[in-house]
């Protein structure tokens, strides 16, 4: 999962990388998958997979693509 620390005397940060699932998108990183699941993981009351955090990141592309469209 995700963990985040922070030196007292600066803003050094460490995550721990989630994994990648199956089928992701060649742009999508483990980086990207780990961030989603800390910002999203407070809203809900079951753990979060990466599975799930791909599904949240690719429905936002489709939404912005969509709205791109419309006119």
């Amino acid at each position: 999962m995700v963990r985040r620390s922070e030196k007292a005397s600066g803003r050094e940060e460490s995550v721990d990388h989630a994994t990648l699932p199956p089928g992701a998108p060649s742009w999508v990183t483990p980086e990207l998958i780990a961030r989603t699941l800390e910002v999203w993981q407070p809203y809900y009351a079951d753990p979060l997979t990466p599975e799930d955090a791909l599904a949240m990141i690719l429905g936002v592309g489709y939404l912005f693509d969509l709205l791109s469209r419309r006119r």
